[in-house]
């Protein structure tokens, strides 16, 4: 098990990949291999299950949702055993490489109090938004089918 950098004279190989478990997991992780022990296992370094958010009806995905792999766990370093990998790729994709290192950086604390911008969309108060909500639905009709 070794990356493309496996010809440097280091102890250790890291790199960033997807892994596909036998339980259907997928998870994205820093992959650690140790040269010089027992090929048999595999170290994982902040890794990420990783699912597929789909709106309803559609077939392709809008994105990829990252948890934690262990949520219960304080830890940020596991051991698995290569019988319970189904295979291991490399990634290379930059994007794919910055999300990762990001989610990594930032954790998974939520901001419950984010700062809103006018960058973010139209600011308005809830009466002016209810007023203009209700003329779109007290108007007259905008279809193309003439009323009956």
């Amino acid at each position: 098990m070794t990356s493309s950098k496996s010809n440097s004279k280091e102890p250790y190989d890291e790199f960033i990949a997807t892994i596909k478990l036998v339980t259907g997991e997928e998870i994205l992780t820093k992959v650690i291999v140790n040269n010089d022990a027992n090929e048999d296992q595999i170290i994982l370094d902040h890794p990420l299950i990783c699912h597929e958010v789909r709106s309803h009806g559609a077939n392709v995905p809008m994105g990829y949702k990252f948890e934690p792999w262990m949520k219960m766990s304080d830890e940020d370093t596991f051991i698995l055993n290569m019988n319970n990998i189904i295979t291991i790729s490399e990634i290379k994709d930059n994007m794919v490489l910055e999300t990762y290192n990001n989610v990594v950086q930032k954790g998974f604390t939520r901001d419950t109090n984010p700062e809103i911008t006018r960058d973010m969309g139209y600011l308005n108060s809830v009466n002016k938004s209810r007023s203009i909500i209700e003329k779109l639905y007290k108007g007259e009709d905008a279809s193309k089918e003439p009323k009956s």
